[in-house]
């Protein structure tokens, strides 16, 4: 399925469904790039079959977006996904590779600076969205993080602007802010952070290397940290909870 058929499928469900009652049990779809194809993706989809009973189901694959179809195609992806498993839930990360042209097929590009990218680019992830929730399943995008490179930094802000916006008016949606979750105090870009509560005599937490050499990726240290964040928001969303621990057996006697 091309991205032009894709957008034109998503303004044909306008106005979108009620968003759908989520099972008791949710069968949670993990989907994205590098993000989940690596640290991130791996320790939530761990975290959510060991730690919470439920299950998973993770494609990710580096160096892939939304803006080259080409390269790999999410949609055709997505579509034989949700064909075969039915997710009831989706848990997306994209954005790190779409900071650049929009491939439109037949050589034809909408570049970067050129207007009606942010329009084309909402289409693409409206798109994907009908296509992983057909019947207004839970969708989380979770947005990227404050970047080091200073143009990466700005560039991907623009991306987050228009994750919020769409997921904003899409029933059973949620854009899961990973900004502030791995920036420092002020809301800047560190390497290390400053993790957990502060200690009962009120000494702060130890800080910790949550980022990569490149400053873009995470550090396993900064992968947790974002697993644990969109766990929360999942738990409050979805009514999830770890199984409670067993009673021990009483002592004979």
């Amino acid at each position: 399925m091309s991205w032009l058929c894709a957008s034109a499928a998503a303004t044909a469900l306008l106005p979108r469904r009620a968003a759908a009652q989520t099972a008791a049990n949710p069968k949670v779809l993990i989907l994205g790039d590098s993000m989940i194809a690596g640290g991130f993706g791996v320790f939530l989809e761990r975290a959510l079959e060991k730690e919470y009973g439920l299950p998973c189901k993770r494609a990710g694959k580096s160096s892939s977006g939304l803006a080259r179809p080409d390269f790999h195609d999410w949609p055709e992806a997505a579509q034989a996904i949700v064909a075969k498993w039915k997710p009831d839930a989706s848990v997306v990360m994209f954005g790190g590779n779409d900071v650049q042209g929009l491939y439109m097929g037949s050589g034809e590009w909408i570049r970067w600076q050129d207007d009606g990218w942010d329009e084309e680019y909402a289409r693409r992830v409206d798109a994907l969205c009908d296509l992983l929730a057909p019947a207004g399943e839970r969708i989380f995008w979770v947005g990227m993080p404050v970047m080091r490179p200073e143009k990466f930094h700005e560039r991907v802000k623009r991306v987050n602007v228009i994750y919020r916006a769409r997921m904003a008016v899409r029933p059973g949606a949620r854009f899961v802010d990973a900004w502030e979750v791995l920036a420092d105090e002020n809301g800047e870009y560190a390497d290390r952070i400053a993790v957990g509560e502060p200690s009962p005599d009120g000494k702060a937490p130890k800080k910790v290397r949550v980022r990569a050499g490149d400053g873009i990726h995470l550090t396993p240290a900064g992968a947790n940290v974002l697993r644990d964040h969109v766990l929360a928001v999942l738990e409050a969303e979805l009514g999830i909870a770890k199984p409670a621990a067993e009673a021990a057996t009483p002592a004979a006697g």
